[in-house]
């Protein structure tokens, strides 16, 4: 009898098992299309190979240094989000800042502060006013 119960409760539960299996459960994130609200487009500009991306972080101790202590400095300042999630590469001195800030003053505010710090040849700031 037990045996049959149990059968029974599977055959009676198996259409609802098989629904469920093909359902995106409800952790998933649907996939992003192009012009929906994000960053999917400015992603792609990142393809090209004249543009650096993190990747292109030198490793040599020094360009390490610079790049940590912008980091630092902009995760310590009062910036948004947005600016203390800014790219930051350095190459032989040079530090390239790629990414979005809120307003043209918060993008000013983070070029006198990098060309504040030691170290630093140049700066190449690329970042885009929101």
């Amino acid at each position: 009898m037990k045996k049959q119960m149990i059968l029974a409760a599977c055959l009676i539960l198996t259409p609802y098992l098989a629904i469920a299996a093909n359902e995106p459960a409800a952790t998933e994130k649907p996939m992003v299309q192009d012009g929906d609200a994000s960053n999917t487009g400015i992603n792609k500009r990142d393809r090209d190979d004249k543009t650096l991306t993190p990747m292109d972080q030198m490793e040599n101790e020094s360009d390490l240094k610079i790049t940590q202590e912008i980091r630092q400095s902009l995760m310590k300042g009062e910036f948004s989000m947005d600016a203390q999630n800014i790219k930051v590469i350095t190459r032989n001195g040079t530090v390239t800042l790629r990414g979005p800030v809120e307003t043209a003053a918060e993008r000013e505010k983070i070029d006198a502060l990098v060309k504040a710090m030691p170290g630093i040849k140049s700066i190449d700031n690329q970042l885009q006013v929101k």
